[in-house]
């Protein structure tokens, strides 16, 4: 079984290369081509040389003008165990990509079980689903998040739906975590 799994992510490999050749992608591209097929693809060397240049381009400006009008290149947050390449504490090292535990056990080892934290739980934390919020390896958003801000819920939650509700006017700017709990809460609202 192990060989046919070598064999079926080689062919993976060699069809995401054929597919970059054909499109030209960039560095940045390929890798994200790849994570589509591979859980942990790191950022090459040239990935991470790009985003050093532009990050001292933007900090070093001509002058004070430059350096208040220049945008500030998001940083990346990486989860300690993939920043110390210590893979081991979560995938099995014996099998392509698999789980020490399925989620959540898996991010429980660590992290604080949410389960019995909140009478009631968000969707994705009572289903056991920490990474359709969460990146386990990296992320530009803080806590590892998906996406930044009002983004996050509404890759789910359908903003028309939730702007009908009259409590929401006027809150468009908001981040809805401001006022809900992600995680769960004392009833079905989350709130704070």
């Amino acid at each position: 079984m192990t060989g046919e799994r070598t064999i079926y992510a080689l062919k993976l490999l060699v069809m995401t290369g054929f597919l970059c050749s054909l499109h030209q992608c960039a560095p940045r591209t390929g890798k994200s081509l790849l994570t589509l097929f591979f859980d942990g693809v790191p950022l090459t060397d040239s990935v991470k040389t790009e985003a050093a240049a532009e990050r001292t381009d933007a900090e070093a400006g001509t002058g004070e003008a430059e350096a208040a009008i220049a945008e500030p290149v998001p940083s990346l947050v990486v989860h300690y165990p993939y920043a110390e390449r210590e893979c081991e504490s979560c995938h099995d090292p014996s099998s392509l990509g698999r789980m020490l535990e399925p989620e959540p056990a898996l991010c429980y080892m660590c992290h604080e079980d949410l389960t019995s934290v909140y009478p009631v739980l968000h969707g994705p934390v009572g289903g056991g689903y920490c990474t359709a919020c969460h990146d386990p390896h990296s992320s530009k958003a803080g806590s590892l998040l998906r996406f930044n801000g009002r983004d996050l819920c509404l890759y789910c939650h359908v903003e028309k739906e939730v702007l009908k509700n009259e409590i929401h006017e006027g809150l468009e700017e908001m981040a809805c975590s401001d006022c809900h709990n992600p995680h769960g809460g004392e009833d079905m609202n989350f709130l704070y």
